[in-house]
């Protein structure tokens, strides 16, 4: 996808909008921080400043209100708070395209940018930031007065940006599974990681399920890795609609998927996000035709400590699924060994206790 370098249209089918719930949710988990220390985007913003001549050059992720600074050269802070209706940046991410003002002391909307009326910003270039076909901010750089950017310099901003979006693209590459476009087991932990670690700073609970399809090897034996291949696919899709937009999935192996989930009440709310992930995928899958039946053992382990060792809770997950496993068709079953959440639970995805 090419970044365009100059004003006009947006890029066809990339999602735009900052307000967009998709987009707000492709940023979250693009987990990009301010002064993130990331050398190659660093280097990114160096080369807009040494090749323009700029003052100010950036690389941000933008949220309703709220401009985040990945990194960035003459801000000087990780992140700025300038109302949407007159941040330059919050124009790119809405239409997808790039913007050139050559005089922002003299523009009808962009002159009441706080930053502008205190002289800080005289001009702008920019251009969006894109990973994975969603606009997350933008790659942009600022004089402190009005100045018309070079054909050549508007090029070289659109190289950078475009560097930006690919190194971005090579890290979600090496986190995220091929086949779903879920987590992998890698960034999956770190997310575990960083649920256990918010326990510190919230009364709430968290839930880590693991999940695993029932008869898929010889669903993969019988009908060819392809088959298995639409139908881990197809189920990925249908788990991720089943769970809560904050709640992180993750495919860590062959048909084995994880989920965690936070900001839980009672052990209760993590066995209804079970029930619902049994229910998605209760009426099974037409491939060539043929009805493939699906069903999901699910094990939970609950836990309200921050202090709790993550490899065990792991574990605990883990012996509930293949408890679980041993009954017939789809259920649940939920550890009594962390926290001492109350006893194990099982249940059939019918919401009747067994």
């Amino acid at each position: 996808m090419t970044i365009p370098v100059a004003d006009g249209p947006s890029i066809p089918g990339a999602v735009v909008g900052v307000s967009d719930p998709a987009r707000l949710a492709a940023v979250s988990a693009s987990e990009l921080e301010g002064h993130a220390g990331d050398r190659d985007l660093d280097a990114v913003v160096a080369t807009l400043q040494l090749g323009c001549d700029v003052p100010i050059a950036i690389i941000n992720t933008v949220r309703p209100d709220l401009q985040t600074y990945v990194a960035e050269i003459g801000v000087g802070a990780p992140c700025t708070e300038v109302a949407d209706q007159v941040a330059f940046c919050a124009e790119v991410v809405d239409t997808g395209a790039a913007l050139t003002v050559a005089d922002a002391g003299s523009h009808p909307v962009f002159r009441d940018n706080p930053l502008v009326a205190s002289g800080v910003i005289g001009a702008y270039a920019g251009v969006p930031l894109i990973d994975d076909g969603v606009v997350l901010g933008t790659v942009a750089m600022f004089d402190a007065g009005p100045r018309v950017f070079t054909a050549g310099e508007l090029e070289l901003l659109g190289h950078q940006a475009q560097l930006a979006s690919s190194v971005l693209a090579l890290r979600r590459a090496t986190r995220t599974d091929a086949l779903t476009g879920l987590p992998n087991r890698a960034l999956f932990d770190d997310r575990l990681v960083q649920a256990v670690a918010r326990l510190d700073r919230h009364d709430a609970l968290i839930a880590l399920l693991f999940l695993d399809l029932d008869g898929f090897k010889q669903l993969n034996d019988t009908r060819g890795h392809g088959t298995g291949d639409q139908v881990l696919a197809e189920v990925a899709r249908r788990f991720t609609t089943a769970m809560r937009p904050a709640d992180t999935l993750a495919r860590i192996g062959g048909d084995e998927f994880v989920a965690v989930c936070e900001d839980l009440v009672t052990p209760t709310d993590a066995e209804q996000i079970a029930e619902r992930l049994i229910a998605s995928v209760a009426d099974g899958m037409q491939l060539d035709g043929r009805h493939v039946p699906i069903a999901v053992s699910i094990g939970i382990a609950v836990a309200g400590d921050p202090a709790v060792d993550v490899m065990a809770l792991m574990r605990a997950a883990d012996r509930a699924m293949y408890r679980a496993k041993a009954q017939p068709g789809s259920s649940w079953m939920r550890s009594s060994t962390m926290n001492a959440q109350g006893p194990a639970r099982t249940g059939r995805g019918s919401g009747v206790m067994h």
